[in-house]
């Protein structure tokens, strides 16, 4: 929990800076909301803000990625809270940063449950695990005035459960 305010609180700085030193009436903000596919299927929100007159951008974002019915028991899921910086260049964004990773996996087996319901009935330990990781993205973003499309090819790569991924994202705010 820790690690989600720290986290929290270097986007906001980082915001504030960046902001302090830069004309916001022509600056671009943006929203996003995307699904598609890492290891398993993902889901992503982000927030993006481009100062006026330069090519550099800052990025949060916050990605589940899971399975969605399990087989077995527990199901597998990893939860990333980051924060990005990077360059804009045209239509495309490239941008890494620091973030935090959670989740849980998948231990030792247990047992078998003889008649469930759903799945295979195997059981495993549950596992949870915290940690920092690395994460970069590339955004490729076609817009109109207010509202965007656009795929994001992202990754994160950290000591527990590094990932990479693909998701189409809706963008809405001050794209052009």
């Amino acid at each position: 929990m820790k690690s989600i305010k720290y986290t929290f609180w270097i986007f906001a700085l980082g915001t504030s800076f960046s902001t302090q030193a830069q004309n916001t009436e022509h600056s671009k903000f943006w929203v996003s909301g995307g699904l598609g596919k890492a290891n398993f299927l993902s889901a992503m929100v982000a927030g993006g803000y481009e100062p006026y007159n330069r090519n550099s951008v800052v990025i949060g974002r916050y990605s589940v990625s899971g399975e969605l019915i399990p087989n077995v028991e527990p199901g597998i899921r990893v939860v990333e809270l980051g924060l990005l910086y990077g360059i804009k260049a045209g239509n495309f964004r490239f941008s890494a940063g620091l973030s935090n990773v959670w989740g849980n996996y998948r231990g030792q087996y247990l047992y078998t449950d003889p008649d469930p319901l759903m799945g295979t009935g195997r059981y495993y330990e549950f596992v949870k695990y915290n940690t920092i990781g690395i994460p970069a993205e590339i955004r490729y973003i076609a817009a109109l005035k207010h509202v965007g499309i656009g795929i994001t090819a992202f990754g994160n790569l950290n000591e527990k459960h590094s990932f990479a991924g693909l998701n189409v994202s809706f963008y809405i705010g001050r794209m052009k």
